[in-house]
């Protein structure tokens, strides 16, 4: 019985060896009909430039090996055309998915593999991670982090004949972060440039600006929102919320794409400009544009300061005009231009303002003397309050020095808001002392511009105190709070213009018509009849 059993194992044996001599016979014709697809030749020389590329690594230092990663770049592209120009009749139908693999088993062996394009169209290039593990131990450290990035990001791609070499938009989210945070960590690299432009290339991949491919708005949508959520302080969160702004979600059928494309790329090329970073760094969100018209504002207070020095206080009066009307068109362009990141950038929720932000332009935009303020449904650029004051006031003449310093102290207030109550003394204030500079200087240059500002300080106290609760409260005998700051200022004005006004509503407050009347007193005495 167990002279039977050994003889049934041997033969057991026998037959399972010469099935696996067999598949090995097999497998190696197989093998070498594909390796007949190639030439070897070819092959060689990459695999060659390859160990002349090491054996100049040893040579040089780490900025040289930078330069020599380019030239390498550039030196393996020829070769592997040539390659590829000698393999052109090379197609996916040459390969099953065994084949395939047998195939890149070769071709690895010269630091290659195939590449499965499309419409059956393959191509050889060098290994994924090629560059990254010829050149990292000789190259700076931005360098070698960014082989690393490139080499992670094609191991993670499948460049099987299967694959249709897409990625995913999770995949492109990837991409734009680990570019974001090399910008952020090596601002000064020689690669910037070239990482910049292309992280806005997967901005734009990422929010499918194309004009004719119409993307699953609702399936991106839930994409774009992990984003926000996972990435909150990327640049490309405040992007995808623009881009939120400007779609119809509610009905996606109703988006134009090719609107949407042209709205966001140039939102792009506004405030994802080459160096943008740096510049939020410093608390600068304006754009590209306006950042050069800032120079050009720059520019034109340091002329005029030097011409200043040699002009009559004549002279400086109208030098005083042009350049205002000069700096007016500069900050309408500016306000024109980011009118929407002025809406918004500024905000944080419902409205609240974001005061760190804002100090922070703010204090960027010392150097210039100007700043973001806020106006009733956003922001605004203007110059500061004392600018032109201290620009001039050494060489106009007095009736120009006394309107520029007036000017200087101008207070912010919104006749909507409750902060005008809080500045009705000061109002009252800045009221009297308009009229008593264009009582002073009847004759002024600048009589118009007084008279514009005496009107609109006047008006907003008296409309804002003229109101149908004081109306009410004086027909019942009453005193509020607006009769009793009237009373004050009479008191304390006794000969201002604005006490005629105020003594004429007390005394008729009673006339249907009263907001009228007020209204052609008020104009009256601004057209000054």
């Amino acid at each position: 019985m167990k002279k039977i059993l050994l003889i049934l194992f041997t033969v057991v044996i026998f037959i399972a060896g010469s099935v696996l001599a067999y598949k090995k016979i097999f497998y190696n014709k197989k093998e070498q009909e594909i390796i007949q697809l190639f030439n070897k030749e070819s092959l060689e020389s990459f695999s060659k430039n390859k160990d002349e590329i090491l054996k100049k690594l040893k040579t040089l230092d780490k900025e040289e090996a930078n330069e020599f990663y380019k030239k390498s770049r550039e030196t393996n592209d020829i070769i592997l055309e040539k390659i590829n120009r000698e393999h052109d009749n090379l197609s996916a139908k040459n390969f099953t998915d065994e084949k395939w693999d047998i195939a890149n088993k070769f071709l690895n062996k010269y630091d290659l593999e195939l590449f499965y394009i499309e419409n059956n169209e393959v191509i050889i290039g060098e290994c994924s991670d090629f560059y990254y593990k010829t050149f990292k131990d000789y190259v700076t450290e931005d360098y070698k982090e960014f082989l690393k990035i490139i080499s992670d990001e094609n191991m993670r791609i499948d460049h099987s004949i299967n694959s249709s070499m897409s990625i995913s938009l999770e995949e492109v989210a990837n991409r734009i972060i680990a570019r974001e945070n090399f910008l952020e960590k090596y601002p000064d690299s020689k690669l910037s440039e070239y990482i910049h432009d292309l992280c806005n290339e997967y901005r734009r991949d990422y929010l499918y600006l194309y004009p004719d491919v119409v993307p699953d708005y609702k399936e991106n949508l839930k994409e774009y929102k992990r984003f926000q959520e996972k990435y909150p302080n990327s640049p490309t969160t405040e992007l995808i919320g623009y881009y939120l702004m400007e779609l119809n979600t509610d009905n996606f059928e109703d988006n134009d794409n090719e609107a949407l494309t042209r709205i966001i790329d140039e939102y792009i090329n506004k405030y994802f400009y080459y160096g943008y970073l740096k510049e939020r760094e410093k608390g600068n969100y304006f754009s590209y544009d306006s950042n050069k018209l800032f120079e050009e504002f720059k520019m034109i207070k340091e002329e005029t300061s030097e011409v200043l020095k040699n002009s009559s206080q004549e002279e400086a009066n109208k030098i005083y005009k042009n350049y205002l009307e000069d700096n007016n068109k500069i900050l309408e362009k500016i306000n024109e231009n980011d009118y929407t990141m002025l809406d918004n950038t500024f905000y944080i929720g419902e409205g609240d303002i974001d005061k760190e932000k804002l100090n922070k332009q703010n204090k960027y935009l010392d150097s210039y003397g100007l700043e973001v303020t806020q106006i009733e449904d956003g922001f605004m650029l203007t110059e500061k309050n004392k600018f032109y004051y201290n620009l001039f006031k050494n060489f106009v003449t007095d009736d120009y020095k006394e309107f520029l310093k007036l000017r200087s102290e101008d207070i912010d207030y919104f006749e909507d808001s409750n902060s005008f109550d809080k500045y009705l003394e000061i109002i009252a204030d800045k009221i009297v002392a308009w009229e008593k500079f264009l009582e002073k200087y009847p004759d002024s240059k600048l009589k118009r511009k007084a008279q514009n500002m005496s009107y609109t300080y006047r008006a907003g106290y008296i409309f804002r105190l003229t109101s149908s609760e004081t109306r009410e409260s004086l027909m019942n005998g009453k005193a509020n709070d607006a009769v009793k700051e009237f009373n004050r200022f009479i008191k304390k004005y006794p000969n201002s213009p604005t006490t005629e006004i105020i003594k004429y509503y007390l005394e008729n407050y009673k006339e249907e018509d009263i907001d009228t009347l007020i209204s052609k007193k008020l104009n009256k005495n601004y057209e000054g009849e």
